[in-house]
């Protein structure tokens, strides 16, 4: 009885090993279901290390459509995405390309693009959960969601875990080339770091992220608006993208931070789901996720964001 337990402990040792070193190839993409996302081109970018038999590969644990069925949180419907990254998951284009782990700082990620470009009048949502258990991961910086531009090194907005909390973090100073230096750090007073959520809101439950933005180089037309949970945080008027004319907005999820210092574990896990987007606060259907288009359209900031 010893001896067969003994075998049936290393030959677990062993499926897990080989459940940990799995890898899927995702050069065409990962498609996600109509029950998490709805409104961007299908299938999605996915993160990952080109072998030079040009595979796209990336581990299957990075990624993964789970069912509440099986006890994984869900905010709507019967479907979310499960994201982890773990320490040294780092991604390198080709050979002798730009390799996250070898960048200055190093940086570990995995992350979901969008492959279509935005542009104009657009509504955007997606719903977050980060599990209790996520370790505390020392790192110069960890984003769990962003909208990039084509053609800039800054984004323009970032939602970052910082200890225990989330923050939201404006960059459109940097699509401002005529009014920066050579850098742009977001601690910049026309930058802004905006506190959204403490540890007691943030982990554990869902919350519900709500944009607005017209996506123009069109300082005069331009504008971005942030709703917490239906309550406007952010709004910002003037240049959302790049002034270069082939410039446009992509929109990133997953888990990008700077190289773990942990001397341990650093697994990071998020669920994302309702990720969707149109042209109008109506054509995005809030009312599923309880919340009225009148409500926030109606809503005001005593301050609004513009860059001097």
């Amino acid at each position: 009885m010893k001896k067969t337990l003994i075998i049936f402990f290393i030959l677990s040792l062993f499926s897990f090993s080989n459940v940990f070193g799995e890898k899927m190839n995702v050069k065409n993409g990962v498609k996600l279901p109509k029950d998490v996302a709805r409104g961007y081109e299908n299938p999605w970018e996915l993160f990952c290390t080109w072998t030079e038999d040009g595979k796209c590969m990336t581990p299957k644990y990075a990624l993964q459509i789970v069912n509440k069925k099986d006890n994984h949180p869900v905010r709507l419907g019967k479907k979310s995405i499960r994201m982890e990254l773990r320490k040294g998951d780092c991604h390198q284009k080709r050979k002798g390309s730009y390799n996250d782990c070898k960048a200055t700082p190093p940086a570990e990620r995995h992350e979901l693009t969008n492959r279509n470009d935005i542009l104009g009048k657009k509504w955007h949502t997606y719903s977050i959960y980060l599990p209790k258990d996520n370790p505390k991961v020392i790192s110069e910086w960890i984003t769990m969601g962003q909208f990039h531009s084509l053609n800039g090194s800054y984004p323009p907005v970032n939602l970052d875990l910082e200890q225990d909390q989330f923050l939201l973090v404006t960059r459109f100073l940097c699509i401002h080339p005529k009014k920066i230096g050579k850098s742009c750090l977001s601690n910049n007073p026309e930058n802004r770091r905006i506190k959204i959520l403490d540890s007691d809101q943030l982990f554990g439950k869902w919350n519900d992220f709500i944009f607005s933005a017209n996506w123009t180089n069109n300082e005069k037309k331009g504008y971005f608006k942030f709703w917490l949970n239906g309550e406007l945080i952010y709004h910002f008027k003037g240049r959302t993208i790049g002034p270069e004319k082939d410039d446009a907005a992509i929109h990133q999820l997953g888990i990008y931070r700077g190289a773990a210092k942990n001397s341990g574990d650093a697994n990071h896990v998020v669920y994302y789901d309702e990720i969707k987007t149109a042209t109008s606060c109506k054509k995005i259907n809030l009312k599923k996720l309880s919340y009225s288009c009148n409500d926030l359209e109606n809503q005001k900031l005593e301050t609004v964001h513009v860059i001097e």
